[in-house]
């Protein structure tokens, strides 16, 4: 392989890898503004786009941790830095939408695209993972393993850049 090709990685343990939650709350809420009117269809409308989503390759904190190294990636925990980075961008990244679209009369259909969005990441990949073994949560989680692809950590930037150009299709559309 050449340097200039692009390099997508075996999939990785689901704990190990997850897009940062703003292009997905982004996504799920410009989608729902896009075709519906209806708030459990515009629910619906941002869980389904997170698998499409989630198909693009893409980075994440995992990226960078045990490249290569499956048995790390499946027996040690996240840094606490990792925590409290995504704690800290599910606060920011809602009161921002908050903030700018709080006088929107599309309000409601954005906050549950959004809400829709981030739901299968939220069911997925809580600490209550024997969820998992249950009808319905056994066939989010199959799906969302398969549709999850990772880029190599020495091709970050490629996975950075797609996931502005989705949050910025994704603001123009809240936007218009």
């Amino acid at each position: 392989m050449t340097g200039s090709e692009v390099q997508i990685l075996p999939r990785a343990p689901l704990k190990d890898r997850n897009m940062t939650i703003t292009p997905h709350l982004l996504s799920g809420a410009a989608g729902a503004v896009a075709i519906t009117q209806s708030l459990p269809v515009a629910f619906l409308i941002g869980f389904f786009l997170h698998f499409i989503i989630d198909a693009i390759p893409h980075i994440d904190p995992g990226t960078f941790f045990w490249p290569g190294d499956k048995v790390k990636k499946q027996t040690e925990s996240w840094p606490l830095w990792i925590y409290i980075f995504a704690a800290s961008e599910f606060i920011i990244v809602w009161s921002l939408i908050i903030l700018l679209f709080k006088n929107n009369p599309n309000f409601g259909i954005i906050m549950m695209g959004g809400l829709g969005g981030i739901a299968v990441d939220v069911i997925d990949n809580n600490p209550f993972r024997s969820i998992r073994q249950f009808p319905v949560f056994k066939q989010i989680h199959w799906l969302h393993d398969k549709m999850h692809y990772d880029l190599s950590p020495d091709k970050w930037y490629l996975g950075l850049i797609l996931q502005l150009i989705i949050i910025g299709i994704s603001l123009w559309v809240l936007l218009k």
